[in-house]
């Protein structure tokens, strides 16, 4: 039996593969403990929503058999989580940047302790948070880096990750300006990074690099070549084992969601995650367009679900939240703002899908759909209904194939499975 130690910021999107691959290690018999960074906050209902949602985060890796350690968390960290989603480009990567790599050497020397005293074989880290590196050193563990698909790594003819820069703006002054700008902030994290391992007395063996895979033992992307058109070679070493969904639980398949649409009509699922479902507007503008198609609409609409519930739109359904990976499975078209964890489960399901991104990797990943032939972008701030139900009959008539052939790409690697065993074969290889 194995014991392993995940490391993540506290966001769902940042833990989601690592419970999946957790999960998976778990009925292997294996045990897993998993250190964040709590946010109990008074009130948290009225906070803005990533606060909320890491919350509420705790209690779901509990329910999920995982033991949860907490990590020393300061003021500074809360306010750069409340502040991100208010910035856009790389203004948001800066923050974002900052999120990241604060209170390094604390979270550092804590992380490490849990690996030594909790008899870790190896540190699982979301690639986004350095710290759990730095304490692999310090404990003298295997450290695994996961990422939740070949973002931020270069893409060829790609505009410079975090941009938001069309392809076509290659070779413009704002092209040029963004790759200078994204070669300072990579340098940023590469030297808070350093002075963090300074401060511990660790001696880095290389750079480490936001747009280069973190872990020189081994780095799980979960995507698949064929979901990654252009990406450039990368020098270190690299599984690419496939999307890792969660399992839901027995008690999901009561859910009414699963039981309201027909079958047969355009079916659409609309959702805006968990950070950004505080759209009543965005939302109404979807389910305006989606009215005029005649179509058949689930939606998951977090905190705008309420306000949603006033309107009068016919053959709608509104819940706060579902069962997403099955649902996806009863619908053919998927509107969404382009989150790491919803793209992934669109492809593996094989469902096109209609992207409105507010920031970060959405802005990527809407470019990255749009190259794979599985969907449209739209403006968020300035679509009309009229523009978003053309982009869903336009996907439904024109991309669904290619979504359904990728999609049984997909269905052939377990993320999960394959992430797990990867783990597994390293601390093996290393006996």
């Amino acid at each position: 039996m194995t014991h392993l130690l995940f490391a993540a910021h506290p966001t769902i999107g940042h833990t989601s593969a690592l419970r999946a691959i957790a999960a998976h290690l778990l009925a292997r018999g294996h045990t897993a403990d998993i250190a964040i960074i709590p946010t109990r906050v008074p009130l948290a209902d009225r906070w803005p929503a990533p606060v909320r949602a890491a919350s509420a985060l705790p209690h779901m890796l509990h329910a999920d058999g995982l033991t949860v350690l907490p990590l020393p968390r300061s003021w500074r960290t809360m306010w750069h989580a409340i502040r991100l989603p208010r910035l856009v480009g790389l203004d948001e990567l800066a923050a974002a940047i900052d999120l990241f790599t604060s209170d390094m050497p604390a979270q550092a020397r804590a992380i490490a302790t849990y690996a030594i005293t909790r008899h870790a074989a190896a540190i699982v880290g979301d690639y986004l948070m350095p710290a759990a590196l730095l304490a692999a050193h310090l404990a003298a563990r295997p450290y695994v880096a996961l990422y939740h698909s070949a973002l931020p790594f270069p893409v060829a003819g790609a505009p410079p990750f975090g941009s938001q820069l069309p392809d076509t703006a290659v070779g413009t002054p704002a092209w040029d300006a963004a790759t200078a700008r994204l070669a300072a902030l990579d340098q940023q994290f590469a030297d808070r990074t350093a002075a963090a391992a300074r401060t511990l007395g660790i001696a880095l063996p290389r750079p480490i690099a936001l747009t280069r895979p973190v872990s020189d033992a081994l780095n799980l992307l979960t995507t698949l070549p064929a979901l990654e058109p252009g990406l450039l070679p990368l020098d270190a070493p690299v599984a690419m084992i496939g999307p890792c969904l969660r399992q839901h639980a027995i008690s999901d398949l009561k859910h009414q969601a699963l039981h309201v649409l027909p079958t047969t009509g355009l079916r659409v699922y609309v959702s805006l995650g968990t950070v950004f479902n505080g759209q009543p507007a965005v939302y109404r503008r979807i389910l305006d367009g989606l009215a005029a198609l005649g179509a058949h609409v689930l939606v998951s609409a977090g905190t705008s679900a309420p306000a949603l519930r006033a309107g009068r739109w016919p053959r709608v359904w509104i819940f706060d939240s579902v069962p997403q990976v099955m649902v996806l499975r009863q619908v053919d078209v998927v509107v969404t703002h382009g989150g790491n964890n919803t793209v992934q489960e669109c492809l593996a399901a094989g469902r096109p899908m209609v992207v409105l991104p507010f920031g970060g990797d959405q802005h990527a990943n809407a470019a990255r759909i749009t190259r794979l032939g599985v969907g449209r972008a739209l403006d968020v701030a300035s679509f009309t209904p009229a523009q978003l139900g053309e982009a869903i009959r336009s996907v439904w008539q024109q991309h669904a194939a290619t979504a359904d052939r990728l999609g049984a790409i997909v269905a052939q690697a377990d993320g999960a499975a394959r992430g797990s065993s990867a783990i597994l074969e390293l601390l093996a290889a290393g006996a």
